[in-house]
C-alpha cells in the first residue's frame, strides 16, 4: 500500500513545461536504462521534479509483467508497453481501491492537468475492463470511466468534447445488460453514455436526456438509446429501442414518440404511423 498518500491537493509535475507535456503522451519505454537499472529507478533518479513530487522510496520494486514501487507520496509503475509512469493523491487512491493494475492495467500517462481545472491518469486497461481513465476535479471528486463507455468518450474528445467531465464511475445498468456513466455535459446540461450488448454504445444529453430520465430511462417504453443525439431541421433527436425523443429549438418542446402504438401505449404518448415508422427505423 502506498505510504502517506497526500490527502488533499495535487502537485503539478512540471506543469507548463515541455517535459510535462511529453510525460502526458504515450512513449516507448527506455530499454537502455533497463540494462543498467530498472526503468522506474532510472526515471526517478533523472527527474528532480518527480523526486520532489513523490518523496523518498517507501518500498522495493515488485511485480511481474507490470512492476511498481511505492514512494512517500505516490507510486511509480512500469510495463513494457507503457514505460515508467507515476500516479499519486486521490486518483491513485481510487485506482487502488478499484483493483489497481490487475483490474485496469498500468498507467499510460503521469497524472496530468485536464482541460477544465482537473487532473487525470489514463490506464492501459485489461481485456475485461477495456481502456480506462480516472479524472479528478475539486467540485466533482474522483471518477472512473472504462470499457465501451470510455471508447465513445475518448472518441468524443474526452472532457473537452460534448459529454464533458464524468460525474459518476462506470456503473452497471439496472438490468445488468450493460454499463453507463453520467457526465456534466459540455454545456452543463447533463449527459450520459450507455452501452449494452444489444444496442452498442450511445450518448444522450440535455433536454432529451432529462425527458428520458423522467420517464424512468431504460425501464420506460423507450428502452435504451440506439443513436447518439442527432441534428434535425428543428432541433435535436435521439432514437431509442421503442421510439424517439425530439427537442424543438424554437419552442423548447420535448416530445417522446413510440415507433408505433400498441395496446400498452401510455395515455398521452404521441406515436407515429406503423407503416411510416418502419421506414424510419
Amino acid at each position: 500500500m502506498v505510504a502517506a498518500i497526500a490527502a488533499s491537493g495535487f502537485i503539478a509535475l512540471g506543469q507548463g513545461t515541455a517535459a510535462a507535456v511529453a510525460e502526458c503522451a504515450y512513449r516507448p519505454p527506455d530499454r537502455t536504462a533497463q540494462m543498467t537499472k530498472s526503468a522506474i529507478d532510472a526515471r526517478y533518479s533523472a527527474d528532480s521534479q518527480l523526486r520532489a513530487l513523490l518523496g523518498a522510496p517507501a518500498g522495493d520494486e515488485v511485480g511481474e509483467g507490470i512492476r511498481y514501487r511505492d514512494y512517500q507520496r505516490g507510486r511509480m509503475y512500469w510495463a513494457s508497453d507503457t514505460g515508467a509512469r507515476e500516479s499519486h493523491g486521490a486518483i491513485l487512491e481510487k485506482y487502488l481501491s478499484k483493483g489497481g493494475h490487475e483490474a485496469y492495467g498500468a498507467p499510460v500517462t503521469d497524472e496530468c492537468p485536464s482541460a477544465n481545472s482537473g487532473r487525470y491518469n489514463h490506464f492501459s486497461g485489461t481485456s475485461a475492463s477495456g481502456g480506462t481513465s480516472i479524472y479528478w476535479r475539486a467540485d466533482l471528486g474522483v471518477k472512473l470511466v472504462s470499457g465501451q463507455v470510455h471508447w465513445l468518450w475518448e472518441h468524443s474528445d474526452w472532457e473537452r468534447g460534448t459529454y464533458g467531465q464524468p460525474i459518476t464511475d462506470t456503473l452497471p445498468t439496472r438490468d445488468l445488460n450493460g454499463e453507463y456513466n453520467d457526465f456534466l455535459g459540455n454545456d452543463g446540461a447533463g449527459a450520459s453514455i450507455y452501452w449494452t450488448r444489444f444496442t452498442g454504445v450511445h450518448g444522450v444529453k440535455g433536454a432529451i436526456r432529462d425527458r428520458w430520465l423522467a420517464m424512468d430511462a431504460e425501464k420506460s417504453f423507450l428502452g435504451y438509446p440506439t443513436s447518439d443525439e442527432l441534428d434535425t431541421t428543428s432541433g435535436k433527436r435521439s432514437n431509442f429501442q421503442g421510439g424517439y425523443v425530439t427537442w424543438n429549438r424554437a419552442t423548447g418542446e420535448v416530445v417522446a414518440r413510440l415507433w408505433y402504438r400498441t395496446r400498452s401505449t401510455p395515455a398521452g404518448v404521441r406515436t407515429v404511423d406503423r407503416c411510416a415508422a418502419r421506414s424510419r427505423i
